[in-house]
């Protein structure tokens, strides 16, 4: 009996010894990304902001009223293309995977030249964006600084975030672009919808 007791707790013993040595690294990563990390999309804003807003402004210049788009780049290459003109009941989409899919369909609805569509890349690539997204109606473009499992980006409003924005956007975000009309959010992982931002790089409201 007392060896089975002796056995079991050598058995115990060990794994809490283990579970203790796979937290340290663990509570390590997190303790660095509480107190030492800075937030890679604050950091991008700050250095590439006039960048960033030159691109904004350029896709809202190309969009057609009544025109959606979502466009996603993989370096210098197109990963996907996504457009939607409900005027004309019409929508497009192109991924770099699926060979059935063209770019020329998607560009023909948003109405862009090869030549206008460089432009937009140039500038993307400028402002160190993967992507840049407009959907008609919703007063905002989405400028994507990483995008994958887990997307980072901008949500930029036509004006200076006011209180009704940030209400909407949940107090709690890290408003310190809302001059900009700026809100910094996460996409994507075990989230549903996007997370905002706080100033050290955490979601904190879900939406």
């Amino acid at each position: 009996m007392n060896f089975i007791k002796y056995f079991f707790s050598e058995i115990f013993r060990l794994f809490k010894l283990l579970v203790g040595i796979a937290l340290v690294p663990a509570a390590g990563f997190l303790i660095y990304k509480l107190f030492f990390a800075e937030s890679g999309l604050a950091e991008n804003y700050e250095r590439n902001r006039v960048q960033i807003l030159a691109l904004r402004d350029f896709a809202r210049e190309i969009k057609p009223e009544g025109v959606s788009f979502d466009i996603r780049f993989n370096g210098d290459e197109v990963s996907s293309m996504r457009a939607v003109n409900k005027n004309k009941n019409q929508s497009a989409s192109f991924y770099s995977i699926d060979e059935k899919t063209n770019e020329r369909a998607v560009l023909k609805i948003i109405g862009l030249d090869f030549g206008t569509f460089n432009e937009l890349k140039a500038k993307a690539k400028s402002a160190n964006a993967v992507g840049v997204s407009i959907w008609e109606g919703e007063g905002k473009t989405a400028i994507y600084y990483k995008d994958g499992f887990v997307s980072e980006f901008y949500e930029i409003f036509g004006d200076p975030a006011d209180e009704a924005v940030k209400k909407d956007y949940e107090i709690g975000c890290d408003d310190r672009f809302a001059v900009d009309g700026v809100v910094m959010a996460r996409d994507g992982g075990a989230t549903t919808g996007f997370i905002c931002v706080d100033r050290y790089g955490y979601g904190i409201k879900r939406k």
